[in-house]
C-alpha cells in the first residue's frame, strides 16, 4: 500500500458547520475521538469566514441553515480557486433526488444522510481525506447539462467528484435498504408471533366455549335436581303441616297443654321449611327460564291491602305497627299478580323479621315520568329496624347471601329472598332498590312503569 496517502490525524482540521448547539458539540466530540482537531461556526457565513482565516482539510456542513444555508456555502467554496479543492460533507435528511443534483450543482463532495450512524460518518471522513490527497494534482473542469422534474441544471464538478457523490449515495440507498430488510425481518417474525398466540387464542376460546357448555350443562342438572327435590320434599311437608292443624283443631281427641305448644312448633318450623323449599324451587324455575307469567289486569290498592293483612299476624307478635300509605286515586297495572304479591310479601316479611321494635310501613304512589316517559309505580316497605352498613350493601341481591352468617343468628332464612325479589322484578319489567341509613332503618321500593 502506498503510504503516501495515508492521514496524520493530529495534523488534520474538519469545520463543522451546524445551527444546534446540542448536534454541533456531539459532531465536535465524535471527530475528535479520532485525533482530528474541530472547529464549530453556527451558520454558512460565519463558515466562509472562519474558512478565509484559517483553511481546513474537509468541511462538514448541515444543509438547512439560517442566512447561508449548507448549499450556498458549498457554493461559494468551490467558487473560489483558493477554496475549491476542500472536501464537502453535506449532512441532510432531505433524500429527493432534486436535493442531489443540488448538493452535485454546488459541488459537494459527499452526502450523509439523517440519522447517521457514527462509524458511517466517520468513515466517509476517512474516505474524502484520502481522496483529497489522491486527485490533488487533478484540476481538470467538466460542464455538464441534463433536466429533472422539468428543470435544467448544470453540473460544474470533476469527474471524481461526482464519483464519490454517486458512490456516497449508493451507499446510503443500500444503507437503507439493508435497514428495510432488518425491519421486514422484524414483521415476518411479529407476524409469527401474532399467528403463533392467535393458535394458542383459539385454541384457549375453544377449551372456554367447551367449558361453558359443560358449566350450563351442570347449571341445568342442578336446576332440575333442586326442582326434582323440592317437589319431593313439599308433599311430605304439606301433609304434616295438614295433620298437625288436624292435631290443633282436636278433631281426634282433647290435647294437653304440652302437647298443644310441641304441636304448635312443629307447624311452625314445617311452614317455615315449606317457605325456604317454595322459594328453592322459585328460584330454580327462574334461573331454568321455566317462569310463565299469567298478566291481568290488577288494582295495586287491593294487592298492597292482602300483603298487609296477611303480615300483620307476624307484626303483632313483635309488637310492630304495621301502618299502610296508598295513593288516593285507583292505579291499575297488567301486571303477574302472583309474582307483584311474592316481592312484597317477601319484602314486608324481611323488614318485620330485622326490625325489633318501632314501625313497619307499606306504601303504594305514582311518580311522575321525565322526559315524555310513563310514570312510574312505587310500592315502598320502609322499617326503622337496624339498617345495612355500607359494606354490607353490595351483598344484598346475591343468592345464599346473609348479612348474618354466624350459627348466633337471631332472624332465619336461606338468604334467597332479596335474590328471588329480584329476579321476579325484572321478570315483570320493573326494578328494585333500597336506600339504608345503619341504625335508622332501610326502604326497599319496587317500580314498575304505568301502562
Amino acid at each position: 500500500m502506498d503510504t503516501s496517502y495515508e492521514i496524520q490525524p493530529d495534523e488534520v482540521e474538519v469545520l463543522i458547520v451546524e445551527d444546534s448547539p446540542t448536534q454541533a458539540e456531539r459532531l465536535r466530540r465524535l471527530i475528535q475521538s479520532m485525533r482530528y482537531n474541530a472547529r464549530v461556526a453556527p451558520n454558512g457565513r460565519l463558515a466562509l469566514e472562519a474558512i478565509r482565516e484559517r483553511k481546513p482539510h474537509l468541511v462538514l456542513s448541515d444543509i438547512v441553515m439560517p442566512e447561508m444555508d449548507g448549499y450556498a456555502l458549498c457554493r461559494a467554496i468551490k467558487a473560489d480557486p483558493e477554496l475549491r479543492d476542500i472536501p464537502v460533507i453535506l449532512v441532510t435528511s432531505l433524500m429527493d433526488p432534486k436535493d442531489i443534483i443540488r448538493g452535485i450543482e454546488c459541488g459537494a463532495d459527499n452526502f450523509i444522510r439523517k440519522p447517521y450512524a457514527e462509524d458511517y460518518l466517520l468513515n466517509r471522513i476517512g474516505h474524502m481525506l484520502m481522496n483529497q490527497k489522491l486527485r490533488k494534482n487533478q484540476n481538470m473542469e467538466i460542464g455538464i447539462a441534463l433536466y429533472l422534474g422539468e428543470q435544467k441544471h448544470f453540473i460544474n464538478a470533476d469527474r471524481q467528484q461526482i464519483l464519490d457523490l454517486l458512490i456516497s449515495t449508493y451507499e446510503q440507498a443500500v444503507q437503507v435498504n439493508s435497514e428495510l430488510q432488518a425491519r421486514e425481518r422484524q414483521v415476518i417474525e411479529l407476524n409469527m408471533r401474532l399467528a403463533h398466540h392467535a393458535g394458542e387464542l383459539e385454541t384457549i376460546n375453544r377449551e372456554i366455549a367447551l367449558k361453558n357448555l359443560e358449566l350450563a350443562e351442570a347449571s341445568r342438572m342442578k336446576s332440575a335436581f333442586i326442582a326434582n327435590m323440592s317437589h319431593e320434599l313439599r308433599t311430605p311437608l304439606n301433609a304434616i303441616i295438614g295433620f298437625t292443624g288436624a292435631l290443633l283443631m282436636k278433631l281426634p281427641g282433647p290435647l294437653t297443654p304440652e302437647q298443644d305448644k310441641q304441636l304448635n312448633t312443629i307447624r311452625t318450623s314445617a311452614r317455615h321449611l315449606l317457605s325456604l323449599i317454595n322459594d328453592i324451587l322459585d328460584v330454580a324455575k327462574i334461573e331454568a327460564g321455566k317462569v310463565t307469567l299469567e298478566l291481568e289486569t290488577v288494582l295495586c290498592q287491593d294487592v298492597v291491602r292482602d300483603v298487609v293483612d296477611t303480615l300483620r299476624p307476624l307484626a303483632l307478635q313483635k309488637n310492630l305497627a304495621l301502618e299502610i300509605d296508598l295513593a288516593d286515586p285507583a292505579i291499575v297495572l297488567e301486571t303477574d299478580r302472583r309474582a307483584l304479591t311474592q316481592i312484597l310479601l317477601n319484602l314486608g316479611n324481611n323488614a318485620i323479621k330485622f326490625t325489633e321494635a318501632g314501625v313497619v310501613r307499606v306504601t303504594l304512589s305514582e311518580r311522575p315520568g321525565e322526559n315524555g316517559q310513563n310514570s312510574m309505580i312505587e310500592f315502598s316497605v320502609a322499617d326503622s329496624g337496624a339498617g345495612i352498613r355500607e359494606e354490607d350493601q353490595a351483598k344484598l341481591f346475591q343468592a345464599f347471601s346473609q348479612l348474618d352468617s354466624t350459627s348466633t343468628r337471631h332472624a332465619e332464612g336461606a338468604g334467597l329472598g332479596l335474590y328471588l325479589c329480584q329476579n321476579l322484578a325484572n321478570l315483570i319489567g320493573g326494578s328494585l332498590f333500597f336506600k339504608s341509613d345503619f341504625g335508622h332503618g332501610s326502604t326497599f321500593t319496587l317500580a314498575l312503569p304505568a301502562k
